[in-house]
């Protein structure tokens, strides 16, 4: 049901004479009995203060939708009103309320009401709106601006075949996913082009397009930074771009799409016209976003131990916790080494990827060299071996006859992958850990000297801060897990201290200064990116500025990392931010260098605001 079909000219009032929230609720309860939706206002009334009382529906922004189901209601009914000058509704940004909608909904209408409020609070999210209803010079008027809103909005949503659709993935599936695809919406809504977003996140893949969508668009968005199915896209206009891009961007891609500005795809296994260094990335980040998962169970149960290491032997279920500890550390490498061998060569690349991370694993080598230590570089390198050989390989049995074609997929290829790849394995891993022991003899002598840890840290927290979920961002963070993997954990809580500064200053900034940002309420909740270690909460912010915020969360982000090595923290899980505080080596040092660092890069910032203007 519309709005405008709930609300008319009679429940309307653009100029009512009330100075408290009690005068507000009664005179609307009015409205709603004078248009004839009520048959009892007492009892009515009497359900809007009962919703009252259980919290404010002072909802900020200006706009209260104070609402009501109850047998004093009729039918089911709107009444509005405007208060130019303001009214204390006890709203919950603490600011005066200036837009009032009251909902009555009959005690049988199920979520009647419900559905009303979240028509009303979808309409009412635009500012732009907002304050064209506060400003409507009559009651027709009003209702004009609430009928053509919700027709514009009715007219993206009763498309069947969007003209343009897109694809959001990053590697961790947590941040650039979700702020591309609402970025590629929000463009597409503003340029009055239907858009659908499928997202492949952390939770899978969200919104998926259907083959009819495919069919009948006129162009794909592909933003992503992972390995996402592609073969489906055959044959279509297709744009393929980094998944910063979809944030930063892309109103530009929406525009370009909707014009067919792009190439024909044709999907060709392993092949794409990407950078080398792109491919790379991309290939790379495929495997460790679905090794994070077991790299988080390992640490967090690698903490749980440690917390009560004095009781693992006496105890069998800590002795079977530490069991399931090891195994989820040694699947870190072999998933790995598999999902990059899948990146490169799809599905056939898998299980030679998976073999080839399991003999990096179990040290297996026919030199007499030792190679009892897990080297996640090992493993990377073994992922690209394997999928490599298997993409040759594939290239080769398309020349197999078709009578064969059958058992190529189920016997062959795997057969003929993973003999490849073990024997190129047991062969170099023991230069592959060589050369690993090298890195890590480097990273303890580096370790062993207090002003050498200190710059480390430093540049590894600078290195977090300076893209914010980009290509030197990962990298520090690919290093961190590998360090984890070899069981040193200092670099990681430096690398994760000062990814969680820049959401945090961009909060604090806000916090200080009311006016430092518009969207306000958007910088206060980068108090909980920062908490969560979800340091792209700050892309936003830091595009809009970048030559005041960036420097200023770079070194505030380095000092985080130099004082997380002085004051000797370690962490053995790659994610979790400060709800694993409880796993800190010197949990309260630690929160000590994430608040001055956080300090410490506000007054940078505001420092570099004054030195710009």
């Amino acid at each position: 049901m519309k709005i405008t079909e709930l609300l008319d000219l009679k429940s309307i009032d653009l100029n009512p004479q009330v100075s408290s929230k009690e005068e507000a609720i009664d005179h609307m309860v009015d409205l709603l009995d004078q248009s004839g939706k009520l048959n009892n206002k007492e009892v009515y009334k009497e359900s809007v203060l009962k919703r009252e009382a259980q919290s404010t529906t002072g909802i900020g922004d200006g706009v209260a939708i104070p609402h009501g189901q109850s047998e004093g209601v009729q039918t089911a009914g709107l009444a509005a009103m405007v208060i130019k000058e303001g009214l204390d509704f006890q709203s919950l940004d603490g600011k005066p309320t200036y837009l009032f909608f009251m909902i009555g909904a009959p005690k049988d209408s199920g979520g009647a009401h419900l559905q009303a409020l979240a028509q009303l609070s979808t309409l009412l999210m635009e500012e732009d709106f907002r304050n064209s209803l506060i400003n409507a010079s009559s009651k027709e008027e009003f209702l004009k601006l609430i009928d053509e809103k919700e027709n514009k909005k009715e007219e993206v949503k009763d498309v069947i075949h969007p003209d343009v659709l897109a694809v959001t993935a990053c590697p961790t599936g947590i941040a650039h996913t979700f702020m591309a695809a609402k970025a590629l919406q929000q463009a597409g809504e503003k340029l009055h082009i239907s858009i659908k977003v499928e997202t492949n996140g952390q939770e899978g893949v969200k919104n998926e397009l259907t083959q009819d969508d495919i069919d009948h668009c006129k162009c794909i968005i592909v933003a992503a930074d992972k390995k996402v199915e592609m073969q489906r896209f055959e044959g279509k206009k297709l744009i393929q771009v980094p998944v910063r891009d979809g944030i930063s961007k892309a109103e530009e891609l929406v525009e370009k799409a909707s014009k067919g500005e792009a190439e024909i795809y044709h999907y060709q296994e392993g092949k794409t016209k990407q950078g080398i260094v792109r491919t790379f990335y991309k290939h790379l980040m495929n495997g460790i976003s679905h090794a994070l998962p077991f790299a988080v169970a390992s640490g967090v149960l690698y903490g749980i131990l440690y917390l009560l290491q004095d009781y693992v032997l006496t105890y069998q279920i800590l002795t079977l916790t530490s069991y399931v500890q090891q195994l989820a550390t040694i699947m870190i490498v072999p998933v790995v080494s598999a999902y990059i061998a899948d990146s490169i060569a799809d599905r056939p690349g898998m299980v030679s990827g998976f073999i080839g991370g399991l003999i990096v694993c179990q040290g297996i080598s026919v030199s007499a060299i030792s190679t009892n230590t897990v080297s996640l570089l090992a493993g990377i390198i073994a992922g690209f071996l394997a999928g490599y050989i298997s993409l040759i390989l594939s290239k080769l049995m398309s020349y197999l006859p078709k009578y064969l074609k059958g058992i190529e997929a189920s016997l062959f290829h795997p057969i003929l992958s993973t003999a490849l790849v073990a024997l190129i394995m047991v062969y170099i891993n023991s230069y592959l850990y060589i050369g690993h022991s090298y890195i890590i003899q480097y990273v303890s002598l580096i370790e062993s000297q207090m002003i050498t840890k200190i710059l480390f840290g430093f540049v590894l927290g600078m290195m977090m801060a300076i893209d914010n979920g980009g290509p030197i961002n990962k990298t520090a963070y690919v290093f961190g897990i590998g360090m984890v993997v070899s069981c040193d954990y200092y670099p990681m809580a430096a690398i994760m201290a000062g990814g969680m500064i820049p959401p945090f200053v961009i909060a604090l900034s806000a916090t200080i200064s009311k006016k430092r940002f518009v969207s306000r309420k958007e910088a206060l909740m980068n108090y909980i990116n920062g908490i969560s270690f979800i340091s792209e909460g700050a892309i936003p912010f830091i595009q809009k500025e970048s030559k005041v915020i960036l420097p200023a969360c770079c070194l505030a982000a380095g000092l985080a990392g130099a004082l997380s090595m002085y004051f000797e923290c370690s962490i053995a899980s790659p994610h979790g931010g400060l709800f694993l505080i409880w796993m800190v080596n010197n949990p309260l040092y630690y929160l000590v260098t994430i608040g001055l660092s956080t300090v410490v890069g506000t007054l940078l910032l505001f420092i570099f605001t004054k030195l710009k203007k």
